[in-house]
């Protein structure tokens, strides 16, 4: 199997460097090239009373463009790497930038949860993993990388 794209999910955590590295290891191992999408997810949005639903939503974004841009400075460097932040059900939107980009594989992290802190925060690479069509590659990553 040759991968020519491979989209990389990656949240505003620690874990996002491991990640965005595996991704990178297998694009050079392939000469492919690689996206970034980064989720943000409206159900975590907190509003404050004296900001507009709008406001949130760019100060939210615009920290997620700083967090996206230090991987891609720390991780990837020269690497070329075209970038997504898009609002939305994380698992959802993953696969929706996959199928529109045409990615031929999906790398993303998963904290490993099991029992009861698994069923109350759910597993977005689960869910990706249960609706993908595509090759997904699962990186696990620490409490400690968070």
């Amino acid at each position: 199997m040759e991968f020519q794209k491979i989209l990389i999910a990656i949240d505003n955590g620690k874990s996002a460097e491991a990640v965005a590295l595996a991704g990178l290891q297998l694009a050079r191992q392939y000469d492919a090239k690689i996206a970034l999408v980064t989720i943000v997810d409206p159900a975590e949005n907190w509003i404050n009373e004296q900001v507009t639903s709008r406001e949130m939503d760019d100060l939210i974004e615009g920290n997620f463009n700083i967090s996206q841009q230090h991987v891609i400075d720390t991780v990837f460097k020269s690497y070329p790497v075209k970038t997504f932040i898009q609002q939305g059900e994380p698992y959802e939107i993953i696969l929706k930038i996959a199928d529109e980009w045409g990615a031929d594989v999906i790398v993303l992290g998963t904290h490993g949860r099991k029992g009861l802190s698994h069923l109350l925060m759910g597993s977005v690479a689960e869910e990706v993993i249960r609706h993908s069509k595509k090759t997904i590659v699962v990186i696990p990553v620490s409490e400690s990388q968070e």
